[in-house]
Parts: C-alpha cells; sequence; structure tokens
C-alpha cells in the first residue's frame, strides 16, 4: 500500500497546512472545474491544493471524494477551484474577513481554526451531528476538539499515533521481546549494545523537527497523559517534577548512545541512513509516527533484503504510566463556512466524509489519503491495504473508545509552545539546556498561547 500523504517525515506548519489541503479538499478537483466559487444551494464549492494537479491524478481524487458523493446527492453538484498552496491560507482568510470563501472551510489544524471560530466565520454543526448521530461514527477525542465556545465548528481530518516500529526478523533470531517498562528496555538496551546493535535508529539531519516527536513520546510514557491533560488545561505547570523528569530521561538515553549510536551520530544521520540501519539489523528499533509504513517498505523486503519489520505501542517508563497508550496526532481540520449560501449541502458532505467507511479505505487502498477518525468494520478494510497500518488504526480506534490516548505537541499544544519546543529540544540534547530550564521555557510560552486563546480544544483521556 502506498499512502501518498505521508510519505515524507511528518512537518510542522506549512507542512500540516498542505496535507490538509490535499487530504480533504484537493482531491475535489477534476478537469473543466471552474475558476471562480459558485454560490447556491446546491453548489459546494471547495478550494484545493494537490501534491500533482496533472488531470489524472485529479480523476483519481475525484473517483473517491467527488463521484461517490454526487451520486449519493445527484442534485448537488461538488464545484472545486486551484488554488496554489503557498496561497491557499492568505487567499481563504481574506475572504473570509470580506464574508465570502469557500463553502468548506480547512485549516492547518484545531490551534487555527480557533481564530476562525471566534470570528464567527464557522457554522455551528452540533444540530447535523445530533440529527445524523456523528457521536456513534466519529471517535470521541475527534469531536472533543471540535467545539469552540460550546459549538461543534471544525472536525479533524487525519490522525496517526506514536509507536515503537522494529526490526521482527533481528528480534525472532535473538529471542527478544519488545519492553514493557522502564526495566525490560535497559535491559534490551544494554544487551543490544553489548552485541554492536543500536537500540534506536534515529537522526535529525533530514527533519530537525524529528526532534520534537521524542519529547511528546517521553512525556506520555513518563509523565503520562493524565499529567500533559492536567498542564493542558492549567491544573498544573509544565515544571511539574514527572513532566520535567520525562524530558531529563530522554536526555539521559541519548546520553547513552541509544539513538542512532550518540548525540553527534543523531544530529547527523539522514532519513536514508536511518530506516536502512534499521532494516539491515543495525539497529533493532525505531520511535517514530504512523507515517513511516510507506517508507520502510521501501527498505524491508526489497533490493536483496529479506528482513521484515513490525510495530508496537510506547511501553510506559515510569510507575504509574498506563500501558497500550496511544498519543495522537492530527494534521488538518474541515468546517462549513457559516456564511455559506449551501450550508445544508456543505454539512451533507461533511457528514458522508465521516460515514462513508468502505469509500474512505478504498481511497487509503489506492495512495490517496490517511483514514478519517471514524469507527469502521475490518470488513471495510480491501486486502491490499498493508495489514500491519491497518492493525495500527484499529489500535488507535480501540483505544480512543477506552480512553487510552495521550497528547502530543504539535497537535495539542499552542502554537508558541510548540514553536518552543522546536526551538530549543535540540539544546537540551546536546547538553546547551537543562530540562528544568526546558520545561521553564515551554510553560512560559503556554501561559502566552493560553491568554491568547490559541490552546486548542482539549480531548480527555483515561490515561
Amino acid at each position: 500500500m502506498k499512502n501518498s500523504t505521508r510519505t515524507a517525515p511528518r512537518r510542522i506548519g506549512a507542512r500540516i497546512a498542505k496535507a490538509a489541503a490535499v487530504a480533504i479538499v484537493a482531491s475535489l478537483a477534476f478537469a473543466g472545474c471552474s475558476s471562480q466559487p459558485t454560490s447556491g444551494p446546491n453548489t459546494v464549492t471547495l478550494w484545493y491544493a494537490p501534491d500533482d494537479p496533472g488531470v489524472k491524478a485529479q480523476k483519481e481524487w475525484a473517483k473517491f471524494n467527488v463521484d461517490p458523493f454526487e451520486k449519493l446527492y445527484p442534485k448537488v453538484t461538488v464545484n472545486a477551484v486551484l488554488v496554489p498552496s503557498q496561497n491557499l491560507e492568505q487567499k481563504q482568510k481574506v475572504a473570509l474577513a470580506a464574508g465570502s470563501g469557500p463553502d468548506i472551510i480547512t485549516s492547518a489544524g484545531s490551534a487555527t481554526a480557533i481564530p476562525y471560530a471566534t470570528a464567527g466565520y464557522l457554522a455551528d454543526l452540533s444540530d447535523a451531528a445530533a440529527a445524523n448521530d456523528w457521536k456513534s461514527r466519529i471517535l470521541p477525542w475527534a469531536l472533543d476538539m471540535g467545539y469552540v465556545d460550546g459549538k461543534l465548528v471544525a472536525l479533524p481530518t487525519s490522525y496517526e499515533t506514536m509507536v515503537v516500529y522494529y526490526n521482527k526478523t533481528l528480534f525472532e533470531k535473538n529471542g527478544w521481546e519488545l519492553p514493557t517498562d522502564r526495566d525490560s528496555l535497559v535491559a534490551l538496551a544494554k544487551t543490544m549494545q553489548a552485541k554492536g546493535i543500536i537500540p534506536f535508529a534515529a537522526g535529525n539531519a533530514s527533519y530537525p523537527g524529528a526532534s520534537e516527536w521524542l519529547v511528546s513520546t517521553y512525556l506520555n510514557q513518563v509523565a503520562g497523559p493524565a499529567k500533559i491533560h492536567a498542564a493542558l488545561s492549567g491544573e498544573v505547570p509544565f515544571t511539574d517534577p514527572s513532566i520535567v523528569a520525562s524530558i531529563q530521561m530522554m536526555k539521559d538515553d541519548f546520553d547513552k548512545g541509544w539513538y542512532a549510536g550518540g548525540v553527534k551520530q543523531y544530529f547527523t544521520t539522514q532519513d536514508p541512513q536511518k530506516y536502512a540501519q534499521l532494516a539491515d539489523g543495525k539497529a533493532a528499533m525505531m520511535v517514530s509516527g504512523s507515517w513511516e509504513v510507506s517508507a520502510l517498505n521501501d527498505y524491508f523486503g526489497t533490493k536483496g533484503n529479506t528482513n521484515e519489520w513490525a510495530w508496537g505501542p510506547l511501553p510506559p517508563l515510569a510507575d504509574g504510566v498506563p500501558s497500550n497508550i496511544y498519543p495522537l496526532s492530527v494534521g488538518g481540520t474541515i468546517s462549513v463556512n457559516a456564511h455559506s449560501k449551501a450550508i445544508k449541502a456543505s454539512t451533507n458532505y461533511v457528514s458522508w466524509l465521516f460515514s462513508d467507511t468502505k469509500n474512505m479505505w478504498a481511497a487509503v487502498e489506492a495512495g490517496s489519503f490517511a483514514p478519517f477518525p471514524i469507527s469502521y468494520s475490518p470488513s471495510d478494510v480491501p486486502s491490499g491495504v498493508d495489514p500491519r497500518y491497518a492493525a495500527q488504526y484499529q489500535a488507535i480506534n480501540d483505544a480512543s473508545v477506552k480512553g487510552n490516548v495521550g497528547y502530543v505537541t504539535w497537535t495539542s499544544f499552542g502554537s508558541k509552545s510548540e514553536a518552543y519546543v522546536l526551538d530549543n529540544v535540540d539544546k537540551v540534547i546536546n547538553g546547551d539546556m537543562s530540562a528544568q530550564a526546558f520545561c521553564a521555557g515551554i510553560d512560559a510560552a503556554f501561559q502566552k498561547d493560553k491568554a491568547a486563546g490559541l490552546v486548542p480544544p482539549l480531548f480527555s483521556t483515561g490515561g
């Protein structure tokens, strides 16, 4: 299975905005679309910015995102308007401020949608949610994230998690099992290093922001989701001892040489080297997100490599932290323009997106986009989807229902908080900043986000 929207490492900011435009709206265009929005109660206007503007790619997108909807609603027309990706967000802001814009509004994420909501640009979908029983099919946290000031105004359009990928062949050869707690991780890492094997393939030379992923995983593994929730809700500061301990443990593990073989190697390792080390057995594990599946399949079981990869949940690394927790990474939101002349048709479009599970998985199989945060049956998943990828999403969904979910900085933190993490985490890794100072900086940035109303809606956790 090829998943074209997730073949590259996660990029912050513009990276998510582009993914949102592609995954939700972009797909709706095909040759012959008009260059301006068309108003009317039976025309749903969307703006798009596809990775591939070619006619063939546009028709492929339309196959999954236009044709089924228009077949279901034959009196409604989907009108997609091409807007260059670098101009889409700014053009949308200007149009909305002028009381116009597309009927369907996309954003880079919940934090970006908040200003739209407070400005009155987004329609309240609460009645539609009740009438269409969205609660029964949209995952609980996804609905939680859509509420601003008590109104349901935006829905997440893609979701991923952080897990441990590992060289299954290497593990079976050595009789190893994935660690389930701190003690078993320490013992396994020492055993691997004694054999000359790097515990974790890693490196941020290709994408410096990769260090942020580890901040998020250690926060969930050491402080735990409940403590992160408390910090994000303002109940405790980010200087809480368990949060500082999370960052300190990350630093200590780097100093042990667990990642890339050492701090120096981490900063010079490119993505191709990282994947090759894992596939060749020079490294045993890798902590990363759902987006890695396509990349791993390019290195395992190909070009003479006969090894297999597998994945497992992040192990808890401190007492009291639950196991089988899945931190939630969300990219993009979708909303309906409050000033649209086609609110009913546009709302029906959103409702259809979050209900047609067979079409969704067929698009995933074709490489069109990642799944929406909705419940589905295993029978909806085509045979062409990598079963390991499908199993990962089933695990996320199961955890979502149970509340066994966690938080990542690029989804649940405000923009200033996340920017601080991105700008300073490498200073912690290389020893130029203490864990205490780093956490104090996050707390200061978070207070600014909170004062500005830029903290994304907070979903609940049972962890």
